[in-house]
Order: structure tokens, then sequence, then C-alpha cells
């Protein structure tokens, strides 16, 4: 069953996962390594301490796919080239290269984890890869077509300093690296494109997801007295753009932890004008923004931040004077 929060469908970390914990936290330590090995402080406290187990486990979990897929010695030599650059020097710092370094070698084992737990079926990993084009993951959609995806973790999650981020959570930086799988994509579309986001922050970007709607849809314009939100086509976003027809979706995936439970949370944009369309119901855990006719809706659900609500409409002109 699909469990709800108030920002976005969700599912419970344990009904993706294909071995037990114990078994999970071996092939952490089986090929990660020695935690006092990694020349990162962050990383050594999170290889041991009891309060990121569940963290650990979860990357263990993401390595079990990749193994299941036969990728996992593809994917762990960027990883163990890694522990060899630079100091420890003693210092636990949340924009830790190395740690942010993992998690982007990672993001395309993460990718597969989630879409093969939700229905979707593994086809091949770094499929395509010179000249211009680099699709990191191959899948198979839930009604059996084939799509491409680049996969990014950008960002970083900056330190708090009197209760604000410092250096992290750049909204320019997760734009930029969207633009830039956009060009890495096959185009014209072979296939359905995708960009899978994983982003390295604080703030989940499923929840906080206005700049990605701006920036992907466009923005909105509300008038009061009407009661009416509309999206005038002269706002519209990159979707509404060339050179973004080869792509179907944006599948912004965050993994969430808690006291009580972890889960993984999505929210996904589809593009109107895509060439080869995704469809709303390959994703089921997801909250997903889709256009009917004029209107946009979101459906399963809306994220917690943004300007566009279900029932905005696409117009060419402004419904007033």
């Amino acid at each position: 069953m699909v469990k709800m929060t108030d920002e976005s469908p969700s599912v419970d970390v344990r009904e993706l996962h294909a071995i037990t914990p114990a078994e999970a936290l071996a092939l952490v330590d089986e090929h990660l390594g020695d935690p006092a090995s990694w020349p990162s402080a962050l990383m050594e406290y999170r290889l041991t301490a009891e309060f990121q187990s569940d963290w650990k486990e979860e990357v263990g979990h993401w390595l079990h796919c990749a193994k299941t897929h036969g990728f996992l010695d593809r994917l762990l030599a960027p990883i163990n080239g890694e522990k060899r650059r630079g100091m420890n020097t003693g210092e636990i710092s949340a924009n830790d290269k190395r740690h942010l370094k993992l998690h982007q070698y990672l993001a395309p084992a993460f990718a597969c984890h989630y879409l093969t737990g939700t229905g979707w079926t593994f086809d091949g990993y770094d499929t395509d890869v010179g000249g211009g084009v680099d699709v990191d993951v191959a899948m198979v959609s839930p009604d059996g077509g084939l799509t491409e995806l680049q996969v990014k973790a950008p960002d970083q999650p900056g330190e708090v300093v009197a209760g604000r981020i410092h250096d992290g959570e750049f909204d320019g930086r997760i734009v930029k690296q969207l633009d830039h799988a956009v060009k890495q994509l096959p185009s014209p579309a072979r296939s359905v494109g995708l960009v899978f986001l994983h982003a390295q922050r604080r703030r989940p970007i499923v929840i906080d997801c206005a700049f990605i709607v701006h920036h992907l849809v466009g923005s909105t314009l509300q008038h009061s007295s009407l009661q009416r939100v509309v999206l005038p086509r002269e706002n519209a976003g990159k979707f509404f753009t060339q050179g973004w027809g080869h792509i179907a979706a944006v599948v912004a995936v965050d993994f969430l932890r808690g006291e009580l439970e972890a889960k993984y949370a999505s929210t996904v944009f589809l593009n109107p004008n895509a060439t080869r369309p995704a469809d709303p119901d390959w994703f089921l855990r997801a909250s997903v923004l889709a256009l009917r006719g004029d209107r946009f809706e979101w459906v399963r659900g809306e994220p917690g931040h943004h300007d566009l609500p279900s029932g905005t409409q696409l117009v060419d002109r402004l419904p007033w004077g």
C-alpha cells in the first residue's frame, strides 16, 4: 500500500529490500572496506556510528542491486579510487568531498534500486558512453518500454550556522546539472528519456521543488479576485522550448531518514511536449505533475512548496485586462 505524507507519496524502505539488514551491512563492510582507510572523517563516522546504521544499511541495498544486475565491479572502480585521494583532517564536514563523490558514484545504483522496487525492470548500466551521449542506466518501464536515464546527484548540504544553511543548497547547481543531463541523453529521442535527480541537500527537493517547477514548467500568475492561477505561454519553462523534446520526465527521488521510519519519496515532472512521453502510471509511488488538456494536475498529491496548484491553466494570453 502506498504510504502518503502531506507532501508526497512515499514508500517505506523495507518494501524495496531484497536482503536482510545484516546482509546489507556486510556488503558495505566488504566493498567499502575499513572505515579508517577513507581519507574522510565523515565517511569514517558514517560507516561506524550506530546512529548512521540505517544509512549504511541502505547503501548496502544499493550495492546489492548493482551486484544482482552485474555492474557492481564497474560501480566500485571509481569509488575505490576516491579512497586514495586526499588526507583525513579529522574534521567532520557535511560538504566532505569524498562523501559527496561517493553518493555521485552510487546514484545509478540508487536509481536502479528504487525503480526496480517500484515496478521497473533493469536493462543495462552505462549502455551508451561516447561522443555527446551518456546513458547511465537503461530501464524497462512497467508497461514494457525501454527508457534511458541520465542520473545526477548534485549540490551539497552545507553547514548550519546560526540556524541558516551556509555553503550549501544551491538551487543553481541543481538546475545546471539538470540542463547538462538533458544534453547527454540521445536527441532526437530513440527511447523514452528520463533525468533522475537524487540531490545531496538537507531540504528534500521532492518537497521544496518550486525552483524546479519554475525552471521546467514556468512561472504562474494569480488573480486574487477571479481566484484563478494561470501559466501564460510567455512565462513557460524549458519543457516548452526547443531542445527538450527528447526528455519525457524529470524524476526526483530522496531517501528520507526519520526517527521511526525511513522512506523514499518522489516527485515527477512530465514533459507535455515530449516526442516519446512518459505515463503517470509508471510512477505509482510518486507525486506526478502532468498537463491534461490545458490544465495542470498533480496526480497522487501535491508536494509541499511550489506555486503551480492542480487546476492551473495554460493560457495563450492573460484572461484579465
